[in-house]
C-alpha cells in the first residue's frame, strides 16, 4: 500500500469511529426485550402495575400511552404518581394484551426492518415513527 492509501484508511477509520461515538445508545431491539404487560385488578379498577417500564423500554411518552389504551378501550383511566396506568373498569387480561399487541405493532414496530427501537414524532397533528436501527421515517394514524 502506499502512503496515500494508509492515510486515507486511516482517515476513513477515523471518521467511522466518530460517527459512531455521535449515535445514541442503542437498546436491543429483539421483540423478547419488550416487556410483557402486568396486570393487577382492585375492586373496580384494572391497574397496569409495570407502565412506566414499559414506556421507557419503549421511548414512548405515558401520556400518549395511556390516551391510546383508553380511547382504545372507551373507559376513563388516570397515571397515578409513578406513572402507572389506573383504567377505571374491569376489563380482561387478554383484551389489554391484545390491545398492547396492536400498540407495538402500529406505534412502535418500524415496518421497514422490524426493529422495535424507535421513537415516535409529532409534528402538527402528523405522527411518526423514526426507526433508530434503519434510520426508516414511517407516518403512523394519529393516537
Amino acid at each position: 500500500m502506499s502512503d496515500k492509501e494508509i492515510i486515507m484508511l486511516y482517515n476513513y477509520e477515523w471518521m467511522l469511529e466518530r460517527l459512531y461515538s455521535m449515535l445514541p445508545p442503542r437498546l436491543s431491539s429483539r421483540a423478547y426485550d419488550i416487556p410483557s404487560i402486568e396486570i393487577d385488578y382492585i375492586g373496580e379498577h384494572t391497574y397496569v402495575r409495570n407502565f412506566a417500564q414499559i414506556c421507557e423500554r419503549l421511548r414512548r411518552d405515558p401520556r400518549i400511552t395511556m390516551r391510546y389504551f383508553l380511547k382504545e378501550l372507551g373507559k376513563p383511566g388516570a397515571l397515578d404518581d409513578r406513572n402507572n396506568l389506573i383504567i377505571y373498569g374491569a376489563i380482561k387480561a387478554q383484551t389489554i394484551r391484545e390491545l398492547y399487541n396492536r400498540f407495538l405493532e402500529t406505534y412502535v414496530k418500524c415496518p421497514t426492518c422490524g426493529s422495535y427501537d424507535t421513537e415516535l414524532h409529532r409534528e402538527g397533528k402528523v405522527y411518526y415513527i423514526r426507526c433508530l436501527a434503519c434510520g426508516a421515517v414511517s407516518y403512523v394514524k394519529p393516537i
